[in-house]
């Protein structure tokens, strides 16, 4: 008699809507159904970052044990597009080409072999993307069919083809006009197989700047990936 008067004394002190044999944690609030699409975010969020961790790491692996020392770089897909094209041909749009133009007195324009050798021999070297050819079909980068001068850390094309001169004289309008009308000149297929970048030399004899034009296709690289480029040049 006196059990069954215990077990009852028991369960009448539960919580409300708490089945005998359960506890609760008063230390813990419920996680409530508001809160679980944030959890399951984060989550998420946790699982990506640990997958591209896990990449990060192989790779580096890899390149250490000299596993993917012949393994080519991939053309991504917004690339493939970028390169292709991804708009009917009736909008007429242009190729997309990213153009940084650095401006000089007249007399402290560089040499063109200056030009060559200082800035556009080490990034031929240095990556693969600005001395090989995009395939797009493939999705990768092949080398070009031009003839290539081999060196101790490989081999490329002339760096003076990457260069175009251009010699105008007059003001600074004149300078930013044909910066401008050089703008879209195309930097794809068609070139006799040179990588889709060139270095556009604009000497002015005029009382106007000359100028040194980067033009790199969509295709190589963002903004971002070219200023990281650059900035070991400088």
């Amino acid at each position: 008699m006196g059990f069954g008067r215990k077990a009852r004394e028991t369960k009448e002190s539960l919580p409300p809507n708490l089945e005998p044999n359960q506890t609760t944690n008063t230390n813990m609030p419920p996680i409530s159904h508001h809160n679980r699409p944030a959890i399951m975010g984060t989550l998420a969020l946790l699982a990506v970052s640990s997958i591209f961790l896990f990449a990060s790491f192989k790779k580096k692996k890899e390149e250490k044990n000299g596993k993917n020392k012949n393994r080519h770089r991939r053309v991504s897909f917004t690339s493939v597009g970028l390169g292709l094209g991804s708009f009917p041909p009736e909008a007429n749009v242009k190729e997309h080409i990213i153009n940084t133009a650095v401006y000089f007195d007249n007399n402290n324009c560089p040499l063109t072999k200056d030009v060559a050798q200082m800035i556009i021999k080490p990034l031929l070297l240095g990556y693969e993307r600005l001395s090989h050819i995009p395939d797009l079909k493939n999705r990768t980068y092949r080398p070009t069919t031009r003839p290539t001068t081999g060196g101790e850390n490989g081999s490329i094309i002339d760096p003076m083809d990457l260069i175009r001169i251009l010699a105008i004289k007059g003001d600074e309008t004149l300078t930013n006009d044909t910066i401008l009308e050089h703008f879209q000149d195309s930097l794809g297929e068609g070139r006799g197989d040179l990588p889709w970048w060139e270095v556009l030399i604009i000497r002015n004899s005029g009382s106007g700047p000359s100028a040194c034009v980067i033009r790199i296709h969509h295709v190589i690289g963002d903004g971002l990936a070219l200023v990281a480029a650059f900035d070991k040049l400088l």
